[in-house]
């Protein structure tokens, strides 16, 4: 049975990457895959008797879930927070799922690569918009895919970048060759079909995402280092040749739009009229998922916030949003821990998406908490693992203790008496 669970995780997390797609007559591959993986870990735990003891990450996330529910005493859009705090216990019972049944090395590669293979879902109809000359609008060269937001697809693929470089580098389970060669594919592939969506958000974090790269390669042999490079070169290279050039044009506004105070796309004005309406609720906000509302009295319009923390902060107010923190700084300190290979994967993934959430409303989206539960997962194993040699230790020292006060106080011992 837990094999079985093990396989529908797998699969949950394969749909991950795409979980904005539904499907007629069935809905949202992700939901029904992740409610039976959900199923199957609860009956999988019940017949065992036994779980693993929930961590520090599992805790807050947690407390931010039971606080967001606490919203549905003062929001003020009832079926949308309501709404809400329920995907968010499903997907708050799909954190427990991934650190309960990924506990060793192996299980939580496994799942990388299923993150790592469902990005090719949404990758290729977007390169396949781009051959047919499909844009999102007739104003702009900026292409998406299957429902995908552009922006919210640029950042998914952002997630897979160093995931791939990871499993490229590192691989050694079933099908290690075929593996690592999907991985290299799509970690040449992904930044230009990044670049496609012009993103900016997203080629901001692309440009950390690629950060794993010179982190890693000091550990690798001069001919891997010059495979390398012959690689990126060429990625370089053919995407410069092929992204038009409005999409370049974007790209490179990003500078004025900081630094020189542009519009960012109509999101100077959502994030001015956050700023306004937070003061109304500073405490405990206006209820999950509620941003949109707040606003809508300033805008005439409902809008996303189009950024985690400002969203967090009128949704939940300053204790919602330090919950949130506190569960980000939880995930930060596991990292920490991990062993150097996995810590600068884990370290450079955190730090792309906290770079993307900067313009995406991206609290309640799987990806988000796929990322904080393989986390966790990751440190349950680690923790295990520091506490495993001590139990040994302590097991190898009774007899030698038992044997030496035997030796001492049973003289007959040396006669064979006892047996």
């Amino acid at each position: 049975m837990r094999n079985f669970t093990r396989r529908l995780l797998w699969l949950f997390v394969f749909t991950v990457p795409w979980d904005v797609v539904i499907l007629p007559g069935l809905g949202a591959p992700s939901r029904l895959v992740g409610l039976g993986t959900l199923g199957a870990a609860i009956l999988t735990t019940a017949m065992a008797g036994r779980f693993r003891k929930p961590g520090m990450i599992f805790g807050f996330a947690s407390t931010f879930i039971a606080f967001a529910a606490l919203s549905l005493l003062w929001t003020i859009a009832f079926p949308i927070t309501f709404q809400l705090v329920w995907t968010s216990i499903q997907i708050l019972g799909s954190v427990w799922v991934v650190r309960e049944f990924a506990r060793t090395r192996d299980e939580q590669q496994s799942l990388l690569v299923a993150f790592c293979l469902g990005e090719f879902v949404p990758l290729a109809p977007l390169l396949n918009s781009f051959n047919v000359g499909v844009t999102i609008n007739r104003f702009s060269d900026r292409y998406s895919a299957m429902g995908f937001n552009a922006d919210d697809l640029g950042m998914t693929l952002v997630i897979g970048v160093p995931i791939a470089w990871h499993l490229m580098m590192t691989y050694d389970g079933v099908l290690r060759r075929t593996v690592r060669a999907a991985a290299l594919v799509y970690f040449a592939v992904a930044p230009f079909a990044i670049l496609l969506t012009g993103t900016r958000g997203a080629v901001l974090a692309t440009v950390v995402a690629l950060s794993i790269v010179p982190l890693t390669l000091p550990q690798r042999s001069l001919r891997s280092f010059f495979a390398i490079a012959v690689i990126l070169i060429v990625v370089a290279g053919t995407t410069v040749l092929v992204v038009p050039q409005r999409t370049w044009l974007r790209v490179v506004s990003i500078k004025s739009e900081v630094l020189d105070g542009g519009s960012m796309t109509g999101r100077a004005d959502i994030w001015a009229a956050g700023l306004r309406v937070f003061p109304e609720r500073p405490l405990v906000g206006a209820g999950l998922g509620t941003f949109g509302d707040a606003v809508e009295p300033l805008l005439n319009k409902r809008s996303g916030a189009h950024n985690l923390p400002l969203g967090m902060l009128v949704e939940l107010g300053v204790v919602g949003f330090s919950l949130y923190a506190a569960l980000l700084a939880a995930c930060g300190v596991t990292i920490f821990r991990m062993p150097p290979s996995e810590r600068k994967l884990w370290a450079v993934l955190m730090l792309s998406w906290m770079i993307g959430v900067m313009s995406l409303n991206w609290e309640t989206r799987k990806v988000t908490w796929l990322l904080f539960a393989m986390v966790a997962a990751h440190g349950a194993s680690e923790t295990a693992s520091r506490r495993r040699p001590r139990s040994l230790e302590r097991l190898t020292e009774t007899p030698v203790k038992r044997q030496s006060l035997r030796t001492v106080y049973s003289p007959s011992l040396d006669q064979g008496a006892i047996r």
